[in-house]
């Protein structure tokens, strides 16, 4: 059996409308965004609307890796000299409100007490105290 060809009348196209879509209105903006520039633009506008339509982004380019160790020592080089600077500019910082004095003596008088047990003789738990010589003259002087 052969079927005719059907033959299509030109008033059939004129009455069809002419659908768009909400959701994909901003993407064909950017289509014809891109067909308006050219060369690198239309590349570079090419990957954009395709990153928006989600696509993945593309690799990293190869780096040689002496150039890569390169950049990383220089990296590690200025963390280490803004670590420095830091921590220069905060004991400095410390010295002017007076906090490392303060803290010069705390410890100075601490030891002057005696506060610290003799690890030395038998551990961390020993209840023995080392005593200071000055506390003990004092004590006999009280007397």
């Amino acid at each position: 059996m052969v079927s005719k060809k059907r033959t299509m009348t030109s008033d059939d196209d004129d009455d069809d409308a002419y659908y768009v879509s909400v959701k994909d209105l901003p993407f064909d903006i950017l289509r014809q965004r891109i067909a308006q520039s050219s060369g690198a633009e239309r590349r570079e506008a090419r990957k954009q609307l395709l990153l928006k339509m989600g696509a993945k982004p593309e690799k990293r380019a190869c780096i040689s890796y002496r150039l890569l160790m390169e950049k990383k020592k220089a990296e590690k080089c200025s963390a280490i000299t803004d670590y420095r600077n830091e921590r220069f500019k905060r004991t400095t910082l410390e010295r002017q409100l007076g906090k490392h004095t303060r803290r010069k003596k705390n410890k100075k008088r601490s030891r002057r007490l005696g506060k610290r047990p003799n690890t030395s003789s038998k551990g961390k738990n020993s209840a023995v105290m080392k005593i200071p010589k000055n506390v003990i003259k004092k004590v006999k002087r009280g007397k």
